[in-house]
């Protein structure tokens, strides 16, 4: 019997297309999938809608909010402090029930461009090229979730034998009840589907995008590895295609305050300029509720937009320990309208709340702001930096302490007027230290800081890292718990498989803890 379209109609508005160039959106109805996908349009369509459904803002709130990178605001309603912040971590957890099901209603149509790719018949060679491409791109985007997936919800993703996620390497029906599979399996997928991607992208010759930064392409696969490797802790591997996207891409790091703040604030980046991929947003998607920017804000990125969460004070004193930081001016809305305020004797003022408020501008700049058509923030997904990282760990890894200071000097030259001093580390815990402290700085609110701790912050021997300002009892408040601190030991460095996964599917294993 023919499948039908069984889940993901959520609402219209979730299928619009990610970029300009895109044709109509591929809208799922009453008719058969053999019916509804028969030639290359229909295949780009969904690849599209892929993304767009993978693109949600709840992991990068989240990761930002739950460790060290943002502090409640002094427009806070409520906003995640009795939750998030204070490491509330149950199985109704809002934050973990977004980040699993938008992965996983983004894996139900990749793999569905995966299964029909080969059952389309192409009109001509070139359309044949659009076929095999799309074919590429969900592969990679199918690498993608899983990589997200795993990361969050395993307990250990350096161990082959724990569990990950559920394994969506086919089409998973509503009737069916699948089990968890563990991360040597989801590393298996992972790899091959990356391998079969590159495979395909060597050979394709389908005309270039013009903004190849919104599409998944073979450098996104080879920085996936990289990233896949890293996660396991197979560090060879990792530095070999770090290595290969940094020498063969032809990317390079934004080098001027311009070139950084385009990378973020307009998007308007010099081609081959720092960006490997994002989640592309359009003015039309321009919606308060799955805007990137007000995850933070109400309103725009300045004081007077409603801020209900800031640039944490322990992030912001890290960047403004040298003022020449691009990222300081970057990450933090200092100068022009409605700018943040910054109180010099903020530990012992008596209204902290209302004297040091620290304006997150990273996402979107000044442009940003809740209106109809207005500018909607990308979604930043991979940039070369994070590459140099890796290498950089994979020295550390091999107790190559000069080689850790200089990827980290790679990095540092971009983001300074002028050269900086080569970063000397006395042994391998303070090089990894010196990594997860540069990661805090250049890959804060993207999504980051959450798996780095969990990854690397034992070797560091650094956990979170929030002022005491930050939970002051007379500016906010907290419920109960402690919110200054969590422990790297701690499960809920492992999301819980949300109740509403549970209630669809009985059998499905619930992390320890919850």
């Amino acid at each position: 019997m023919k499948k039908i379209f069984g889940i993901l109609i959520v609402s219209l508005a979730l299928f619009v297309s990610c970029t300009n160039d895109l044709l109509e959106p591929f809208t799922p109805g009453s008719l058969t999938e053999e019916v509804a996908i028969t030639k290359s349009s229909d295949l780009v369509n969904l690849v599209n809608s892929s993304m767009n459904l993978m693109t949600n803002r709840a992991e990068y709130v989240f990761s930002s909010v739950f460790t060290d990178e943002a502090a409640p605001g002094f427009n806070n309603g409520g906003q995640g402090i009795t939750e998030d912040y204070v490491f509330l971590m149950n199985v109704d957890n809002e934050s973990a029930r977004l980040i699993w099901q938008s992965q996983y209603f983004g894996l139900a149509r990749v793999n569905r461009v995966l299964t029909f790719a080969d059952q389309v018949v192409a009109t001509s060679p070139a359309d044949q090229q659009l076929i095999n491409r799309s074919k590429a791109e969900a592969l990679v985007l199918r690498a993608l979730a899983h990589l997200k997936i795993m990361s969050y919800f395993s307990p250990n993703p350096k161990d082959d034998a724990a569990l990950a996620g559920v394994l969506a390497d086919r089409i998973i029906l509503t009737t069916d009840k699948p089990l968890r599979s563990t991360n040597a399996q989801f590393y298996t997928l992972i790899h091959a589907d990356l391998d079969a991607a590159i495979a395909i992208f060597n050979a394709n010759t389908a005309t270039a995008y013009t903004n190849k930064t919104y599409y998944p392409s073979k450098v996104l696969a080879q920085a996936l590895k990289a990233r896949a490797y890293a996660l396991k802790g197979d560090y060879p591997n990792a530095e070999i295609f770090a290595n290969t996207v940094i020498n063969t891409s032809g990317i390079t790091l934004a080098n001027t305050q311009a070139q950084y703040n385009a990378v973020f604030h307009t998007h308007s980046e010099s081609a081959n300029t720092e960006v490997i991929f994002r989640f592309r947003r359009t003015v039309q998607q321009n919606v308060q509720t799955t805007n990137l920017n007000n995850g933070w804000v109400s309103v725009a990125n300045r004081r007077n937009g409603s801020p209900f969460y800031e640039v944490s004070r322990a992030l912001y004193n890290k960047l403004a320990s040298n003022p020449n930081d691009f990222r300081l001016n970057t990450i933090v809305h200092l100068t022009g309208t409605s700018p943040s305020l910054i109180d010099p004797n903020y530990a012992t003022a008596t209204d902290v709340r209302n004297s040091d408020i620290i304006v997150l501008q990273k996402h979107g700049g000044q442009s940003a702001v809740t209106a109809a058509n207005g500018f909607n923030p990308d979604f930043m997904v991979s940039r070369l930096s994070e590459m140099y990282f890796i290498r950089a760990e994979a020295r550390a890894a091999a107790s190559d302490l000069v080689g850790v200071g200089t990827n980290l000097k790679a990095i540092l030259d971009a983001r300074f007027p002028t050269a900086q001093v080569l970063p000397v580390f006395a042994n391998p815990q303070a090089a990894w230290k010196g990594i997860l402290d540069e990661r805090r700085k250049e890959l804060a609110f993207e999504g980051f800081r959450f798996i780095d701790l969990k990854r690397i912050g034992t070797l560091a021997g650094a956990g979170l890292d929030r002022d005491a300002a930050e939970y002051a009892s007379n500016a906010w408040s907290f419920p109960a718990g402690n919110p200054s601190n969590l422990p790297l030991s701690s499960f809920k460095f492992a999301l819980p498989i949300p109740q509403v996964e549970v209630n669809g599917n009985a059998l499905i294993q619930q992390n320890s803890g919850y």
